[in-house]
């Protein structure tokens, strides 16, 4: 299978955005200016979902497969229960939810695959108010539709997958396209599904979450509705400049927050031992003065698998006002109190 070889990476990640771009194509073309244009309400605008300014958001990110931290995090919070209670609630996944990481053991061996097919489940189970367990792209779920949807094209069936696979793993990129296994097990509807997950996630009163990190150029609110490759490519995979050379600034969140009217930002993506241990407390890091990232699944210490719980009535004026046991969880709080004793 020679057309793996020497195929510009980037040429796929051009072919998915051109692919989304065209499934917006009907937004409409009066795009809301500020936040506080959208209806106080759940809505859904392109790539952004917009929350209200009421209502209580728990976030988890980077389950990679976790199959047993989602789970654990549904237990916590009672969050499929209180929706079907019809108390004021949402869920939100900040992206890679799929894909093993390669220094794990896959255990259990279709963690990704009990996690999405659960997630649509659960959305198809609540009906009308399965819209409130909300669930991003990360730069997994983006780069493994993107590889699905190529060794589709080039003939992929249910019947030489494994084959197409192995070929594609031995080729001169195998190794970045290992990174992204769930290629292994996904199907159509799973595919479907990835490609209908929004970006980017906006409470009325400034409270942004999405997967990596700021879009460094965007100037109004709309350019996120339907991104450019490049903006995607900063939302969805650059790490701060304190974790790796060349990254984002915290002069880039300031400015992507102004732009958009908001004011805290809150990522997953980079692991928590990349930061010095001066932005580390709590089990999270933090970079500058308004934004927090943390991990669920996989994280490196010094970080702890972690949710965060968002009051969507409160404007959060810094990072520094969320609060362990307030708004900052330990996934298994008795093994971080053991963790702090050591």
């Amino acid at each position: 299978m020679l057309f793996f070889k020497g195929r510009n990476i980037m040429n796929g990640y051009l072919m998915l955005v051109s692919l989304w771009l065209a499934s917006f194509c009907a937004v409409a073309a009066a795009q809301p200016k500020h936040l506080a244009q959208y209806p106080n309400q759940l809505t859904r605008d392109g790539h952004i979902v917009v929350l209200p300014d009421r209502g209580t958001l728990y976030i988890v990110s980077d389950l990679h497969a976790h199959w047993d931290d989602f789970n654990a995090w549904l237990r916590q919070t009672q969050l499929i229960e209180r929706i079907e209670a019809g108390e004021d609630v949402y869920g939100l996944i900040l992206g890679d939810a799929v894909d093993y990481k390669p220094d794990e053991p896959r255990h259990p061996p279709y963690g990704d695959t009990l996690i999405v097919n659960r997630v649509m489940a659960l959305r198809q189970h609540l009906g009308e108010r399965g819209n409130r367990f909300l669930y991003l792209r990360g730069n997994h779920e983006f780069a493994a539709a993107d590889a699905y949807a190529m060794l589709k094209k080039h003939g992929m069936t249910a019947q030489n997958r494994r084959r197409y696979i192995r070929e594609l793993y031995n080729s001169p990129l195998g190794t970045y396209y290992q990174q992204f296994n769930f290629i292994e097990r996904m199907t159509d509807e799973h595919y479907a599904f990835l490609m209908s997950l929004p970006t980017l996630a906006i409470g009325k009163n400034g409270c942004v979450g999405v997967h990596a990190g700021p879009a460094r150029s965007l100037t109004r609110l709309a350019e996120l509705v339907d991104p450019g490759p490049k903006t995607l490519e900063e939302l969805l995979w650059h790490r701060p400049n304190i974790a790796l050379s060349g990254g984002y600034t915290v002069a880039h969140t300031d400015n992507f927050l102004k732009a958009i009217h908001a004011n805290l930002l809150i990522v997953g993506h980079t692991p928590i031992h990349y930061f010095p241990m001066q932005n580390v407390r709590d089990g999270v890091a933090t970079f500058g003065e308004n934004q927090l990232i943390f991990s669920t699944g996989y994280s490196g210490l010094p970080g702890v698998p972690t949710y965060i719980e968002i009051d969507l009535a409160e404007t959060y004026s810094s990072v520094h006002a969320l609060k362990l046991g307030v708004n900052i969880h330990p996934l298994y709080p008795e093994r971080h109190r053991a963790q702090e004793a050591r």
